[in-house]
């Protein structure tokens, strides 16, 4: 027991900083009992040994003991799962020698009189299918045997688990004297999983509301309501109603910036929460660059989140901030397409053709705009290079729906090449820059080909290829936003699966 004096020096902050180290440790115990899936277990190992920030993670000889207790049931659990494809493995080895035991020998078949063979085939056949019955049933009375001390093993490890817990919760209890309201019980884990695996928002965030009480020790829970807040607020469903919602999840997400405590080396939930937070705010709060560094810390290197820093930093104009992010990403192949021609750009606004040179040499001229004296007309000039390319794929791809349409007689084949080029020409129409004739001569092209596609005679076919040669120059000639340099590839790819 701790005596009072140390009780007593302890403030209400420290508490919740305990009671989340220990709501932590009850996460861990129990995404490991109710999953045992190798891979979030291998996910648990990771945060544990090389995410779990130890300069800021509270010091206490329970929680160490807690966290070797969960490493040690990992790696249980890792060999029990080796152990039972053993087991299967031995099992089935063993009814294959029965089943081969069971045939007669080659001699018999092969020796004897007619009478004499079928008389002693008969006997042979009879004693072996006899033996192999009795084998069978004995190997999978063994298997199970082997497989209920495995079981019986994991029973045990797993309720030493939950007393570890419970005896870690207990002496933080005694040591820090935390409302015992913070500690988080096996039962109300397990209701906000299953709330976090709601797909409507609406529904997710009333789950989550009604138990917000329970969670004013656990951050992440604040993140995941907002976040459905949010949803709610953006989703056009709900646009009676949904406008109140962006106050919800802007206090959930000051609610968790607030509580949270960094723990972990890389924590993308308080990254992304502060990403999603800046969203929700005008371009000029005095917030949003705070917030901003604060996403960035949080990161470190996971990419996804560090994309996004980037894109509001860039429309904040904090070009500088982003050059080393952008560097480090592209040196690790993240997102190339994108980040060369980001980071191009910003070698052309210095006036910096040494690093761009270099940044050529890395991704290869294809993934940064062209060297110019104008930055708009190097952006035009690349965009329109991948235009070209995009027009000369539109084309073939034309040319191999014509020859489908002449040779396939499965009107399935036909149904679905029709819908990946009306896919591919809707992707397309995405980045190009208010031209409704274009769009109007597209829709064109494919209605003509549903036409041949149903009536391939009669010229049609012909008529739907020479739309396409005439759309294919308006393709060209069109102006197309610089984000079709990111994704022209994809369409690309899109319209090759017409084969």
């Amino acid at each position: 027991m701790a005596s009072a004096s140390i009780v007593t020096t302890i403030t209400a902050e420290e508490k919740k900083k305990v009671a989340y180290a220990l709501n932590l440790c009850a996460v861990s115990v129990s995404q490991i009992i109710d999953s045992k899936d190798i891979n979030v277990l291998k996910q648990e190992r990771e945060h544990i040994l090389n995410n779990l920030n130890l300069q800021h993670f509270v010091k206490h000889s329970a929680l160490l003991e807690i966290i070797k207790e969960i490493l040690d049931t990992i790696t249980y659990l890792e060999i029990q799962a080796g152990d039972l494809d053993l087991i299967e493995r031995e099992h089935q080895q063993k009814l294959n020698n029965a089943i081969w035991s069971a045939i007669p020998s080659v001699n018999v078949l092969f020796a004897g009189e007619a009478a004499a063979i079928a008389v002693s085939l008969a006997v042979q056949v009879g004693i072996g299918y006899m033996s192999y019955r009795r084998n069978k049933a004995q190997y999978a009375d063994e298997a199970l045997r082997e497989k209920w001390k495995l079981k019986r093993h994991e029973i045990e490890q797993l309720q030493g688990l939950r007393y570890k817990l419970f005896e870690t919760a207990w002496r933080l209890a005694d040591d820090y004297d935390f409302d015992d309201k913070f500690r988080l019980t096996g039962r109300q884990l397990s209701r906000y999983s299953e709330a976090l695996l709601e797909p409507d928002p609406l529904k997710r965030f009333e789950r989550l509301d009604v138990m917000s009480d329970k969670f004013e020790a656990f951050p992440p829970f604040w993140y995941h309501k907002g976040n459905a807040a949010m949803e709610v607020f953006r989703s056009d469903r709900y646009t009676s109603f949904s406008s109140g919602y962006k106050d919800d999840a802007l206090t959930a997400y000051k609610k968790f910036e607030s509580t949270h405590f960094p723990f972990l080396r890389e924590d993308i939930i308080a990254a992304t929460c502060c990403i999603e937070h800046i969203s929700l705010l005008e371009p000029g709060d005095v917030f949003v660059q705070q917030l901003l560094q604060q996403a960035i810390g949080y990161a470190d290197d996971n990419f996804d989140v560090l994309q996004q820093s980037i894109f509001v930093n860039l429309q904040l104009g904090n070009r500088s901030s982003v050059v080393v992010p952008l560097r480090k990403m592209i040196a690790n192949d993240y997102n190339v397409e994108l980040n060369g021609i980001l980071l191009s750009r910003i070698y052309f606004d210095e006036l910096n053709k040494r690093e761009y040179d270099k940044l050529v040499s890395m991704v290869g001229a294809k993934n940064v705009l062209p060297w110019a004296e104008d930055a708009k007309v190097a952006e035009r000039d690349f965009a329109n290079s991948k235009v070209s390319i995009l027009a000369d794929s539109f084309l073939e791809m034309s040319r191999r729906i014509v020859f489908k349409i002449k040779t396939s007689e499965n009107l399935q084949d036909k149904s679905e090449a029709v819908k990946t080029f009306q896919s591919s020409i809707d992707a397309m129409l995405k980045y190009v820059d208010g031209n409704e004739e274009l769009a109007c001569q597209l829709n064109t092209v494919v209605e003509s080909l549903k036409q041949a596609a149903v009536e391939p005679d009669g010229g049609k076919i012909e008529a739907f290829y020479a739309l396409s040669q005439k759309a294919r120059d308006s393709i060209v000639s069109s102006t197309f936003n610089l984000q079709i340099a990111q994704e022209a590839n994809f369409i690309v790819e899109k319209m090759k699966e017409i084969r």
